[in-house]
């Protein structure tokens, strides 16, 4: 009996006992030693250039030592990755190709490279740095990765983008320069987390995806922040964006979502026009239900919320709308409410008193009136805004509360504005950081299924 456990023993840690490192050196052609390896091996490559493109086949550790470059050759991808268990850290990775239709990248990982790991990896190209197809579970954590700032943004590949992919992994990743930071289409269970994104389109964009949960991530001088485009159940928690042109976050056709405590400031589109609602949106909800937007900071400005082709079944309360130029901009015909048991929203704007002291305010607010909407439908009457008869209407539609059944109303305004967290310089291991996330958010989706019932 001994000698049995002895040997199903040996047989679990044979792919241990007999891996073997190889050490390559600079300008060596790297493709062979790729090939005589075996399955579990690792190679390290020491500081130097090694020549491109390459390709694993066979479950690897490559293992960069700082100043490792793998060179492409001005074409097509630099590395492509097709086995499952695949590692790749510390390297740089650059001269790649730059056509985004033949999905050009630094790394490809191709279909079947199942739980394949890209870590500390500097990626400097124009095409794609990582794209990823049909596979499941990669890790991405760590790396840097750099666009063509010459390229016109359409024109770069995303910095990482995936297709077809299930339960994917980023974290603590930064990127500049490319089309999208993150470009997920066709994807379920992504967990996104402390990455970075400047002078980019969207940071995190989503398409056709499901059960998603982003936190803790940044993006600054992008056009847009957090793109959600056809997608339900995702949960966006402590992101900010600052310096958006477009909008801080977008809920276009999304349902069954979670949007909280997340910062959209300083979203302003300098050549807005706005008889074509060009102006910069801190969240633009279109034709996007059903989804629980609560305990976020909409500031400054030049619309701080914008809905468009309906925003019906929506909960939104215990946001704080902050000095932007249009609080809120909505040109629907139907009555929609704005609070949620007694607790509506913190508008800088409210001139409302609250004599009882609950911290909430004594008359309802409405952002807009009939002549905003007015306005809204007809740009060109524009010019007659500041004329005695409009100032006069504006006057007797508040005073008299005309069309209170039109439009957004918060029946429970709140005093003081709603205060956001950002613990991420004190964040926890990674494992632990995702189970009390996903912990936390099962317990808020259970409070709001509560409180709805």
């Amino acid at each position: 009996m001994k000698r049995l456990t002895l040997g199903l023993l040996l047989w679990c840690l044979a792919p241990l006992l007999w891996a073997a490192n190889w050490q390559a050196q600079p300008g060596q052609a790297l493709q062979p030693l790729l090939d005589n390896a075996a399955s579990g091996d690792t190679i390290v490559l020491p500081a130097g250039d090694y020549p491109g493109p390459l390709t694993v086949s066979k479950p690897l550790q490559l293992q960069g030592q700082a100043g490792a470059t793998l060179v492409g050759n001005g074409s097509g991808s630099a590395l492509f990755i097709s086995a499952a268990d695949t590692r790749v850290a510390g390297l740089t990775i650059r001269n790649w190709g730059d056509d985004v239709f033949s999905l050009d990248a630094g790394v490809q990982l191709l279909p079947g490279a199942h739980r394949a790991q890209l870590r500390h990896l500097t990626l400097q190209g124009p095409g794609y740095g990582i794209y990823a197809e049909q596979l499941q579970a990669p890790v991405i954590e760590d790396c840097t990765i750099s666009g063509d700032p010459q390229l016109y943004v359409l024109d770069r590949g995303d910095g990482i983008a995936m297709r077809y992919v299930t339960d994917p992994q980023v974290h603590r990743n930064h990127m500049q320069n490319v089309r999208d930071g993150i470009y997920l289409e066709d994807v379920n269970g992504s967990r996104l987390s402390h990455n970075e994104f400047q002078q980019l389109q969207y940071g995190i964009h989503y398409m056709y995806t499901h059960d998603d949960v982003a936190w803790h991530n940044h993006a600054q001088s992008v056009t847009g922040g957090y793109a959600l485009m056809s997608s339900k159940d995702i949960t966006l928690t402590d992101n900010q964006v600052r310096d958006a042109v477009d909008f801080g976050i977008l809920l276009n056709v999304t349902t069954n979502s979670v949007v909280q405590r997340n910062l959209a400031t300083q979203v302003h589109n300098p050549r807005a026009r706005p008889q074509d609602g060009t102006e910069g949106k801190a969240l633009f909800i279109y034709d996007a239900r059903d989804n629980h937007i609560r305990a976020n900071r909409f500031a400054v400005s030049d619309i701080g919320i914008s809905v468009a082709m309906g925003a019906e079944g929506n909960h939104f309360y215990g946001n704080s709308m902050i000095h932007n130029h249009t609080q809120v901009r909505y040109i629907g015909t139907r009555a929609l409410e704005w609070s949620h048991q007694g607790r509506g929203n913190y508008w800088s704007s409210y001139q409302g008193w609250d004599l009882n002291g609950d911290g909430v305010g004594d008359h309802p607010y409405q952002p807009n009136d009939a002549l905003d909407r007015l306005l809204w439908l007809y740009p060109s009457a524009q010019q007659l805004l500041d004329s005695p008869v409009v100032q006069l209407l504006r006057w007797l539609s508040a005073t008299l509360a005309l069309q209170k059944d039109v439009g957004i109303t918060d029946s429970h305004p709140l005093l003081g504005a709603v205060p956001i967290g950002d613990d991420t310089q004190n964040a926890p291991a990674d494992a632990q950081r995702n189970n009390a996330v996903q912990a936390h958010i099962a317990t808020q989706l259970q409070e709001v299924t509560d409180a709805d019932h």
